[in-house]
């Protein structure tokens, strides 16, 4: 492929040695907001564009990328059947004429000194074909390094080229992405809503429930005082029949007493004790007069 090195190009880092990388800002623009859309979380890109050979030297030419969908659900390190049919379905409608030549990564795979050895097997099992790039950066910040596949191993690069184009199809691709993400979003916000608004009506009902409660609660506290003061009147009450009873109990036993104490007093005369003779009723006789006969009468 016939390429020439752009006219507005910006050096990032140190470039030397012949292997030279350029990347079209609309990629790295792409990029910055899959880091910030992944909330630390692990997201991941194709490289496309050409690789080329001038002078000795290799040239990476990266004008577009697609995103690997569910790449953070991916199960092992080989992409599936399935990963693969979306990239290639986005690449061809929409860029034309571009090779892979790489991926991007965001994750924690690739905080510092990590990548070379954490990553290599992912890059071994999808991108071994060649000498394909690796641009990666930790999670949340962008800290971009970029690898060379070499020798078997991630070679990384001291620098790279950012350069600026119009970029059609990049630009597309990014406001569709974009549609998509704001999609993505106002679903979650829907999602978001729907529970908040799931939780305020669960409290809503427990607090209803709670107040019923509370209100039951009250009348069972009042109904228990109410019994309260009854069964105490009735306690104060029987206190008192049971005062005046006893009263009467004692009224009665202190006469019975008394009768007990009349009938058995006991005098005592001299050194003898006399017991007063008992109280008798008799009926009164006649004299030997009244019953003499009318007949003996001289």
């Amino acid at each position: 492929m016939d390429w020439k090195t752009p006219k507005s190009v910006r050096q990032i880092g140190d470039v030397k040695g012949r292997c030279k990388i350029y990347v079209e800002d609309y990629v790295i623009t792409f990029a910055k907001r899959l880091v910030k859309e992944a909330e630390g979380s692990e997201a991941a890109g194709v490289l496309l564009g050409h690789r080329m050979f001038r002078s000795h030297e290799k040239l990476f030419q990266i004008s577009g990328m697609v995103v690997i969908h569910d790449f953070a659900e991916r199960k092992g390190d080989s992409f599936s059947s399935e990963m693969w049919t979306d990239i290639y379905t986005d690449m061809k409608e929409n860029f034309s004429g571009v090779d892979v030549v790489g991926w991007f990564y965001t994750g924690a795979k690739a905080e510092k000194g990590k990548a070379q050895e954490e990553l290599l097997e992912l890059h071994r099992r999808n991108f071994s074909d060649g000498d394909k790039l690796l641009i990666c950066t930790p999670p949340q910040e962008w800290q971009e390094t970029c690898y060379q596949y070499e020798n078997s191993m991630l070679v990384p690069q001291t620098g790279y080229y950012v350069y600026y184009e119009k970029n059609p199809e990049m630009r597309r691709y990014m406001m569709e992405e974009a549609n998509r993400f704001v999609h993505i979003v106002e679903q979650e916000d829907d999602r978001v809503l729907r529970n908040i608004r799931g939780v305020i009506q669960e409290k809503e009902e427990k607090k209803k429930e709670r107040e019923v409660g509370e209100r039951r609660g009250y009348g069972f506290a009042g109904l228990v005082i109410v019994l309260a003061i009854v069964f105490a009147a009735a306690a104060w009450n029987n206190k008192i029949n049971l005062s005046r009873l006893n009263d009467q109990l004692t009224g009665i036993k202190n006469e019975i007493q008394k009768e007990l104490n009349t009938d058995t007093t006991m005098e005592t005369i001299g050194n003898g004790v006399v017991t007063p003779p008992a109280v008798t009723t008799e009926v009164p006789t006649q004299s030997p007069a009244a019953n003499v006969s009318p007949a003996g009468i001289q």
